[in-house]
C-alpha cells in the first residue's frame, strides 16, 4: 500500500485538475470536460513522471489522434465502427511521433462517434490539453512530492 501522503497528493492533484476542467467548462461553455481529458488529468495526477503523462505526449497524442479521426470520420461517417477504427489507428501516429498517450485513443473514438467540426482540434483538444498541462505544472510546484513535468521532450 502506498504511503498516505502519496495517496493524498495524487488525489488532490486529480481533484484539482478535474475541477479546473469542470470550472472552465461551466464558466465558458467550452467543452473541456470530455472524458478523454478527464483521463489525461488523472494520468498527470497519478503518474506524473510516466512518459505518457508528459506535455509532449499529451499534446501530440491528442492532436494526432484527433486529426486522424477527423479524416476517417469525414470519409466513413460517424458510427461505432468508425470510432473503433479511429481509436485503433490513432496508435500509429502516436508511436511514430514517440508521443504515447492512451486517452488520445478515446479522443479518436469520441470523434468517430460524434463527427465534430474540424475546429474540435482547437476546442477542446488543444485547449483542454493546455489546461491539464498548466494545472499539472502549477500543482507540481504546490504539492510536496508531486513533481510535474518530468520532461518537456
Amino acid at each position: 500500500m502506498p504511503p498516505w501522503k502519496n495517496v493524498v497528493s495524487a488525489t488532490t492533484a486529480a481533484l484539482a485538475g478535474l475541477l479546473l476542467l469542470a470550472g472552465i467548462t461551466s464558466a465558458t461553455g467550452l467543452a473541456l470536460f470530455a472524458l478523454p481529458f478527464a483521463a489525461t488529468a488523472g494520468i498527470v495526477a497519478l503518474a506524473p513522471a510516466a512518459p505518457f503523462a508528459q506535455p509532449r505526449s499529451i499534446v501530440l497524442g491528442h492532436v494526432s489522434a484527433t486529426a486522424l479521426a477527423l479524416f476517417i470520420t469525414s470519409v466513413a461517417g460517424p458510427s461505432v465502427w468508425t470510432a473503433a477504427v479511429a481509436a485503433a489507428l490513432s496508435t500509429a501516429p502516436m508511436m511514430l511521433l514517440k508521443a504515447p498517450h492512451p486517452p488520445a485513443g478515446a479522443t479518436a473514438a469520441l470523434v468517430g462517434l460524434t463527427a465534430p467540426e474540424p475546429l474540435y482540434l482547437l476546442n477542446p483538444v488543444i485547449l483542454a490539453s493546455a489546461v491539464v498541462i498548466a494545472g499539472g505544472v502549477v500543482l507540481g510546484k504546490l504539492l510536496p512530492g508531486h513533481s510535474y513535468p518530468a520532461s518537456w521532450r
